[in-house]
């Protein structure tokens, strides 16, 4: 395909509540398809992008009808890192997962100009998960590191991969960073204006030493980045704020706040149960970081002449013995015996029709 008919539009599967496609609508990207199993991030997906196509359901029940019918050069994904983190070695669960092949299903049968996987740092300790994506037949591989602390005040360490069909010197993400971040204290990210969280009372037990390890308070004034807050969703008395409205003085974070760190606009609404909101935040791609990524999209697509060619399958040949010819025979005779048809005035539909 010629660039000059080129469409700046993209797939994103293990969505999540939509900070990749979030930042890459900031660099001029169109999201066309949205793949993501939890009901509560498609909704806020629905709500945040209206007209995007997004399948609700596990990848698995993926197929390729489910796909807009213009061609897609750009795909994100961003499968599950539950087992790829630090906190997965310290639990026993350091496993991996398969998921990276049902993304890899995908990016087989379309064959996009341009892939973005993105996850946890740990992921580079999977060899086989690295391999995959690494010796990938047709792609060039370019692997990028972003920290979140070069867009906001959170820390967020993650791991990109580009496969670009063509060959390009991608620059380091750190390349399409602002030159310094755009608030320098913390309570630039906090929202003053709304009243304080409710508190658990295991907020208070854990202040009082009631766990092994105790809370860490920050200071709105705290110049130096934040830790991303895993788990916020289920405890949320690790990582607290000092708040001279709460009776001892302290508050966790609203989800707002923490939409704020990981540089969500203000507008961007999360839909769902309150750990649930929580949990989809942190989960996210941070949109600046996403946004990063799509500067360096554009820059690659600006560079290269034409898409490459998109290999085509060459066609599917059924070989029937004489035995499938004659069940199918009788299976067409029996067709031919229709029964009567159902009296609707009569008749109740069954349950399982």
């Amino acid at each position: 395909m010629d660039i000059a008919s080129f469409s700046h539009v993209s797939a994103h599967l293990f969505a999540g509540c939509g900070g990749d496609l979030s930042g890459l609508k900031r660099a001029g990207w169109q999201p066309r398809l949205a793949v993501e199993v939890d009901a509560h991030r498609c909704r806020t997906l629905r709500h945040n992008h209206p007209g995007l196509k997004v399948v609700e359901g596990p990848i698995q029940r993926l197929t390729l009808v489910d796909y807009p019918g213009e061609p897609l050069p750009f795909f994100f994904l961003t499968f599950p890192c539950d087992h790829y983190t630090v906190a997965a070695n310290v639990h026993g669960t350091w496993t991996g997962d398969s998921l990276y092949l049902e993304a890899l299903r995908e990016v087989i049968l379309h064959m996009p100009e341009l892939v973005c996987v993105e996850n946890v740092w740990g992921m580079r300790k999977f060899k086989r998960v690295m391999e995959t994506f690494r010796a990938l037949p047709l792609y060039h591989c370019t692997e990028l590191v972003g920290y979140g602390e070069d867009f906001t005040l959170q820390r967020k360490k993650r791991l990109f991969l580009l496969l670009h069909r063509q060959p390009f010197a991608f620059p380091p993400l750190d390349h399409y960073a602002p030159a310094s971040r755009p608030t320098e204290r913390l309570a630039d990210y906090l929202e003053a204006s709304l009243p304080p969280p409710a508190i658990p009372p295991y907020i208070y037990r854990r202040l009082d030493g009631g766990y092994r390890d105790r809370p860490i308070i920050y200071h709105p004034e705290r110049t130096a980045p934040v830790n991303l807050f895993t788990n916020y969703g289920r405890d949320r008395s690790l990582f607290l704020v000092t708040d001279p409205r709460c009776p001892r003085g302290v508050r966790p974070f609203h989800v707002r706040e923490i939409a704020n760190l990981h540089g969500f606009a203000s507008s961007y609404q999360f839909l769902g149960p309150l750990g649930a909101c929580y949990d989809m935040v942190i989960d996210s791609v941070m949109p600046p970081m996403a946004h990063a990524i799509g500067q360096a999209a554009n820059d690659y697509f600006r560079a290269i002449p034409r898409l490459a060619e998109i290999p085509r399958a060459l066609g599917v040949r059924s070989v029937l013995s004489q035995r499938r010819r004659e069940a199918e025979l009788e299976e067409a005779r029996e067709v031919l015996v229709a029964p009567e048809p159902l009296d609707p005035q009569t008749t109740r539909q069954l349950i399982l029709w």
